[in-house]
């Protein structure tokens, strides 16, 4: 550090003539200048970081899991989005890398079920591209970014259990502080810088707010002072507001196994009482005057009203279930249409859902649940292998619950998976897929690391 702050005056006279110009060049040429800070920024990096791979997964797991949709949004070249390019990178320069831990039977079983998912995949591309165009990879992006978390696997085994836990501790701390600003998600989204591959979208969103705040809760309780009470608060207040039917199915679902698994989690008692009584009286007094993403004050009473509506009761988002429930028997229904549909699918690319349109204009193809979307796409033969990886992943997430409560955060993560795919497409966005790969990814290699898995 020494050597790099013991600069000539002659060197100091260049850096200020060199920021005058970068300024001036700013004012005239923004996209010149941001292109000169690009080279630089990576330059320095390649200088003083042998392992640049890395980049190529933080960037897009940090800034899909806070900025979620907005971030996927961002081109790097029409219209291959920036976490894409981004991600494979890390897939690619880290391979050699990553190669050596293929020994282990939980990366190897990993590896084997993706390279099959890939290749069925690349084969109905090569038949579905030329009718669908850019749709049909567009629908396969999931595959590839699946990939994703061999170099996350990497990493967390290199970083070891402490920092890989700081990592993941730092995404949740800052993720969560963002999406407690929801309530004034409208005017953060009019404020926000205007991104898009397809159409305009705004950069700062809150999509992943349901999402990861449900295994933020867990990480969170298992931490203690402030830190914890805090965290579990906040994540509670953050599920309240983005009034989700999924969120609160994931949560109740991941409390019930987790305390089957570990009834230990009971001794987080204190926390969990703290942070009930903060949550009432947030209710109590906040309650009427915040609206959640449906426009309805925060309180329990919607959270009842609109599980209810899953036993087909009148309530808020009644509407999108039954649209649900009528897509899903139609796309059943085109599937069988075709002989050989079940089997190996009807294609990437196609429209599932019968020409609907959002009030944007843009078109909806996917029928909110990937479960039915992978078979009807790519057929059994393409289920199968996407399945067995969930559940492989799930798996492993138990062992590591059945041996230390602080590992219920990444269980907490898998079933936030499976209920975000049984009703949304949540492997038609990197801001769930990415997000989800590299959580488990870094999970997985740190406690490999620690001889946890073996």
């Amino acid at each position: 550090m020494s050597n790099i702050l013991s600069i000539s005056y002659n060197e100091k006279f260049l850096i200020i003539v060199g920021a005058i110009l970068l300024g001036a060049v700013t004012s005239l040429r923004p996209e010149i200048s941001a292109l000169i800070l690009s080279v630089l920024f990576i330059s320095t990096i390649l200088l003083y970081d042998k392992n640049i791979w890395k980049y190529g997964l933080l960037i897009p797991l940090f800034g899909l899991a806070v900025w979620s949709y907005g971030f996927n949004n961002i081109t790097l070249i029409r219209p291959l989005p920036l976490v894409d390019a981004l991600a494979w990178f890390a897939v690619i320069a880290s391979l050699p890398y990553w190669w050596k831990l293929i020994k282990i039977p939980l990366i190897r079983n990993l590896f084997i079920l993706l390279t099959l998912l890939t290749i069925i995949v690349l084969l109905r591309l090569i038949v579905d591209t030329p009718k669908y165009g850019l749709l049909a990879p567009r629908d396969a992006l999931f595959v590839f970014e699946l990939w994703t978390i061999f170099p996350a696997i990497l990493l967390g085994y290199n970083y070891g259990y402490n920092k890989a836990e700081r990592l993941i501790g730092s995404l949740f701390i800052i993720s969560i502080l963002w999406f407690l600003l929801y309530p004034f998600r409208e005017f953060i989204i009019s404020v926000s810088p205007i991104v898009g591959i397809q159409r305009p979208v705004s950069l700062f969103q809150f999509t992943t707010a349901g999402f990861l705040s449900v295994p933020a809760f867990f990480w969170f309780l298992n931490r203690k002072g402030f830190l914890g009470i805090f965290g579990t608060s906040a994540t509670l207040i953050i599920m309240l507001m983005v009034q989700s039917r999924g969120v609160y199915i994931a949560f109740i679902l991941s409390i019930i196994l987790s305390f089957l698994i570990r009834p230990a989690l009971i001794n987080r008692w204190k926390h969990l009482v703290i942070s009930g009584i903060l949550i009432l009286l947030f209710v109590l007094t906040l309650g009427n005057t915040i609206t959640g993403r449906l426009g309805l004050g925060v309180g329990f009473d919607t959270i009842i009203e609109q599980l209810a509506t899953l036993l087909g009761k009148e309530g808020p988002g009644a509407g999108s279930f039954q649209h649900r429930l009528v897509a899903w028997a139609s796309v059943i229904q085109q599937v069988l249409r075709n002989p050989l549909g079940p089997v190996v699918g009807l294609g990437l690319g196609l429209d599932l859902f019968q020409g609907f349109m959002v009030g944007s204009g843009a078109l909806v193809r996917k029928p909110h649940n990937d479960f039915l979307e992978i078979w009807a796409r790519m057929g059994i033969v393409g289920l199968i292998p996407w399945l067995s990886i969930l559940f492989l992943a799930f798996r492993t997430s138990l062992k590591g619950v059945i041996k230390d409560t602080k590992n219920t955060w990444v269980l907490a993560l898998q079933v936030a998976l499976l209920i975000t795919s049984l009703g949304q497409p949540a492997m038609g966005f990197a801001y769930i897929t990415i997000v989800w790969v590299a959580l488990t990814g870094l999970w997985i290699g740190s406690r490999l690391k620690t001889g946890e898995l073996r």
